[in-house]
């Protein structure tokens, strides 16, 4: 940050400036507080309420996280491509934080005795192959699969899959759950445990505090199911990344027009800000002469 600060100024001679707010507590570093930022754009309110308290009102806009653009696909003819069993039940987990999800090994192990179940779980952190690998020696229904997964990839096996499950304890910042703007647009319902990473969600995923209290529903697509992948495929498409983007070119467009004011010439102003002008003032009629 110190040497951005040290050509700051350069910028700002060129180039508007806007801060996307990704921190969810106010920074420790003071030279933090030394940008001059033209407009500060922040996720929701509860960002809003602690960046008010820094700047003011007047320059901060909330523009939603982005979300990927809805891709729906067939469950079989993903678990085909997949090599996956047609006829399990399979909750998929992925990424850096699978190990989260090892405490839940006990309650996925009572359900397999009813369900046919597979827990799928992709990672490409070396540290946890040898610690899953492990853990299928006590649960054989886990399904490890190493490496990193591509975006497009990634929607095949949310396709494939009956459940994608997101396992986050609380945190004292102010966060914004990535994985499930990433996933909402999949139609593969997303079991979320209930702390402050989802509680900007209500009904777009299902939020659970003991995961046996929701797995039935998963497995038999209840009407609750049906009505979270309603709300989170609508969710994604208010929120698609294309009208994001769209929200953020308004932003800088507004920022880019030169402003209102009395005194410029006409050569100066577009066509557009022409039309946005308020009316003309009615001229000022001299009284005829008395001579």
């Amino acid at each position: 940050m110190e040497d951005l600060l040290g050509i700051y100024h350069a910028i700002k001679d060129k180039a508007k400036t806007v801060f996307v707010v990704h921190e969810g507590t106010p920074p420790k570093d003071p030279v933090f507080y030394k940008f001059d930022w033209d407009a500060i754009v922040c996720f929701d309110e509860k960002y809003r309420n602690f960046l008010e308290k820094i700047y003011g009102k007047g320059k901060i806009r909330i523009i939603p996280y982005p979300c990927h653009p809805v891709v729906q696909g067939d469950k079989f003819e993903a678990r085909r491509k997949l090599d996956l069993p047609e006829q399990k039940k399979i909750i998929f987990n992925y990424g850096i934080g699978i190990h989260r999800h090892i405490h839940l090994l006990p309650t996925l192990e009572r359900f397999s005795r009813e369900y046919p179940l597979m827990l799928l779980t992709i990672t490409h952190i070396q540290d946890w192959y040898d610690l899953f690998d492990a853990l299928r020696e006590r649960y054989p229904f886990i399904e490890l699969r190493k490496g990193d997964i591509p975006i497009r990839e990634l929607y095949t096996y949310l396709h494939a899959s009956d459940a994608l499950l997101v396992h986050k304890n609380s945190a004292e910042a102010i966060v914004v759950p990535s994985t499930v703007h990433l996933c909402l647009g999949s139609g593969c319902p997303i079991l979320a445990y209930d702390t402050n990473f989802f509680e900007t969600f209500n009904d777009e995923v299902i939020k659970y505090l003991k995961l046996e209290d929701v797995l039935p529903e998963i497995f038999n697509s209840g009407q609750r199911v049906q009505r979270t992948l309603q709300r989170a495929l609508q969710y994604a498409s208010i929120n698609s990344a294309h009208k994001i983007a769209t929200s953020f070119i308004q932003l800088f467009e507004s920022l880019m027009e030169p402003p209102e004011l009395p005194g410029l010439r006409a050569d100066m102003i577009t066509e557009k800000q022409k039309a946005s002008l308020p009316p003309a003032p009615p001229a000022c009629v001299q009284p005829p002469s008395m001579a």
